[in-house]
């Protein structure tokens, strides 16, 4: 069995009735598909799953046929598969997947199936797109969000049943300064990548295109999105991992006033953010660099690993905050604003060609 599975059951078949018939899509192992073991990232916590959780269970419906479990960070906590060192990305040897959606990010970029289902709160679906070279979609919604890693834009329309129709012309902001972590350092292949993209997209994709700083108050709704996630995981057992334990200590010294305002001010994210950039969808790098060594952010004390994933990825938690859709089509990150996930797609799909020729 390939290293990005935790379980693989190779009796299962192409479904031949519904709208996605003939799909075979792998599950992320924080999510349960019945009969099929969940580790949520940790064989110590495996259980035998007796129902299917709903996005899958509609996939199902649909035609969908799912033939196992991809390998996930521990409980979904951070942007590497830490329990699976020989789990590497297929487009830079030797350097992490990126996750937490990890084993689906890898079983796509290697080409062992056309879509894997994965899951996304701060990055998880975009940052292993980028880690690995394929495409990573968060439809719109604030938190944690269902989605899936594919090879190309396309399929990413094909699997959430959305449109191709046309649009009014846009505003596009281009901001290549990190937001979340004003220190990181960002690769001038990735600005570049991200400067043609938009050259591109406003030649082709009829925008108005206008360069962005980071908006006034970046910082602070940081620091709501890292008090609302430590949060969730104020009552979460650690087991061996010191990486959950002091994510469950910092949960656990939050006050209930801390919580109700970042909640409170998360919900103002989108608002403010659309105010002050007054664009339409938001063009950024992915990740600020290439994908470092496996054993690169295990290394670290697990404050210094939470504060280096986020200078990895500066700019993706930021529609996880404000609900807005979000596409990485590799090193190339789309998050929209005011637009639906249709369109932020077929935005998507334009700047496809200049992603297979960045490298």
């Amino acid at each position: 069995m390939h290293a990005a599975f935790t379980y693989l059951d190779n009796s299962v078949l192409p479904q031949t009735a519904g709208r996605l018939a003939g799909w075979v899509i792998p599950a992320k192992d924080l999510s349960d598909v019945a009969g099929m073991p969940t580790t949520m990232g940790n064989p110590a916590r495996e259980y035998k799953a007796r129902t299917t959780s709903p996005f899958l269970a509609t996939l199902v419906r649909q035609g969908a046929a799912i033939n196992g479990k991809t390998v996930t960070a521990e409980m979904g906590a951070t942007v590497y598969a830490e329990r699976v060192p020989e789990l590497v990305s297929p487009a830079y040897p030797g350097a992490t997947p990126g996750g937490s959606s990890s084993g689906a990010a890898v079983v796509v970029a290697a080409g062992l199936h056309r879509a894997a289902h994965g899951s996304d709160a701060g990055g998880s679906l975009r940052v292993p797109a980028a880690a690995c070279e394929v495409v990573g979609f968060k439809p719109s919604g604030a938190g944690t969000v269902d989605g899936f890693l594919t090879r190309t834009v396309a399929d990413q329309l094909t699997l959430h049943g959305l449109p191709q129709n046309a649009y009014r012309r846009l505003r596009l902001g281009i901001c290549t300064s990190p937001l979340f972590a004003p220190n990181a350092q960002v690769d001038e292949k990735r600005v570049a990548v991200v400067e043609r993209a938009g050259e591109v997209l406003e030649e082709l994709g009829g925008v108005d295109k206008q360069v962005l700083e980071p908006f006034s108050g970046a910082e602070r709704a940081f620091g709501y999105f890292r008090t609302l996630i430590t949060h969730n995981f104020a009552d979460v057992d650690p087991a061996d991992s010191e990486y959950l334990a002091w994510l469950r200590r910092e949960g656990r010294a939050l006050t209930p006033g801390d919580v109700t305002l970042a909640r409170q001010q998360a919900a103002g994210v989108a608002t403010h953010v659309a105010a002050q950039w007054d664009v339409d969808v938001v063009l950024t790098p992915t990740i600020a660099a290439d994908p470092p060594a496996v054993d690169y952010f295990p290394g670290l004390a697990p404050e210094d690993s939470f504060m280096a994933q986020t200078e990895w990825s500066p700019w993706c938690s930021l529609f996880n905050l404000s609900g807005g859709p979000a596409v990485a089509v590799g090193p190339v990150h789309l998050g929209g604003l005011t637009v639906d996930d249709a369109t932020l797609l077929q935005l998507a799909q334009l700047i496809e060609p200049v992603v297979r020729e960045w490298r």
